[in-house]
């Protein structure tokens, strides 16, 4: 396993549905001077005989363990790797075949810490936006340009924004975060992946953005856990947001406890919408008791008072009040209308706006009158 490029960690949980189409693009890439790590986080499927079925490769291991999840895995992976970055890929997910082949050339180019490229979502080959430009970021660029927006930020809409923190969009130098002790904290099991690219980046004197370049696919998989309901959610996001919090008071080279503030308001209102989910089990009694201990937490006291509110759209607004006046059952009453009034919008308003603007005809007459205005 010597001159390795690029460690590839593979964590997988009962992921028989699509794990070989995952395998086979990481097996397949173009960068042939790879370590393929796959961990088998406790799956009680057809995930194991599947994995056994590429150890012909000599550039795959394989290892079982007790389920613990995403963040113990990917740390147990760590400790297996050799290469000279390491990269993640979620089971569900595939590369491009160039996609390390790429990292590793770009990162190398620059002596990268990290390296991060964009993403193709769902199987229409939607394409996101570029959340940050291309190119070469170095310790002063990263520190005024990327550190105050990434863990979250307020949108032109008023909406929550926020730098992906996918680790399966970057490659890691193993020697940097091996040096700065950075490692995933095996506890977390929701939003496991922001506490290890924050550090890195904390860290980080190097970072090269390949945001022009997609180059890994994120499948849409149905009754996911980002689609469905959560039991005891925030409870999982407690000793994150703790931990976090420590992070940004620890950092001395600027003042990042505002930007912590909205990131654990945003995670407060997931976690309520939680509650209002399709596949929520529980009563409305349940929903608003669970609503309120999250009100009742000394997080939400402690993020109030402390964000723009001004920049804020009318949803999250509402939110904001509704929860410093502790009134859980409005909360739900007040989604649940807001929610109904987007469905119109969109369904029915946007649709006559749009004929209206860009129709044949009238959409004409539109432009002209709107011409003679301006």
């Amino acid at each position: 396993m010597s001159n390795i490029k690029v460690s590839i960690i593979i964590p997988v949980y009962n992921g028989e549905l699509y794990l070989r189409s995952c395998l086979d693009a990481v097996v397949g890439q173009t960068l042939k001077d790879i370590q393929i790590i796959i961990i088998n986080d406790g799956s009680t499927d057809g995930t194991a005989q599947i994995c056994k079925e590429y150890l012909d490769d000599p550039r795959v291991s394989y290892y079982y363990k007790e389920n613990e999840g995403l963040a113990a895995a990917r740390a147990d992976g760590i400790t297996h790797a050799v290469g000279e970055y390491i990269g993640f890929v979620d089971a569900d997910d595939w590369p491009e075949p160039e996609m390390f082949e790429e990292m590793y050339n770009a990162s190398a180019e620059c002596n990268a810490d990290v390296a991060w490229c964009n993403k193709i979502f769902g199987e229409n080959g939607h394409r996101t936006s570029a959340e940050l430009a291309p190119g070469v970021y170095n310790r002063e660029r990263i520190v005024h340009e990327i550190l105050p927006i990434h863990m979250a930020y307020i949108g032109k809409f008023g909406d929550k924004r926020v730098i992906s923190w996918s680790n399966g969009r970057r490659i890691y130098k193993r020697s940097f975060i091996e040096e700065n002790g950075i490692a995933f904290d095996r506890r977390f099991r929701r939003s496991q992946d922001l506490q290890f690219t924050f550090e890195c980046m904390l860290k980080a004197n190097c970072f090269r953005c390949l945001s022009d370049r997609y180059l890994y696919h994120v499948r849409i998989v149905p009754n996911s856990l980002a689609r469905g309901y959560t039991k005891n959610m925030w409870p999982l996001y407690i000793p994150l947001i703790e931990r976090l919090y420590r992070d940004v008071e620890d950092f001395k080279e600027i003042d990042l406890v505002p930007q912590m503030h909205l990131r654990a308001f945003f995670f407060v209102v997931e976690c309520m919408e939680n509650e209002m989910k399709p596949t929520c089990p529980n009563d409305k009694e349940t929903r608003v008791r669970l609503i309120r201990e999250i009100m009742e937490h000394p997080i939400c006291e402690r993020f109030y008072g402390q964000i723009p509110v001004e920049k804020l759209n009318p949803l999250y607004r509402e939110y904001y009040r509704l929860i410093h006046e502790k009134k859980p059952a409005q909360i739900l009453s007040f989604t649940e209308k807001y929610k109904r009034r987007q469905k119109f919008k969109t369904k029915y308003a946007r649709p006559v706006a749009n004929f209206i603007t860009e129709g044949p005809v009238i959409g004409d007459i539109y432009k002209a009158v709107r011409g003679k205005k301006k």
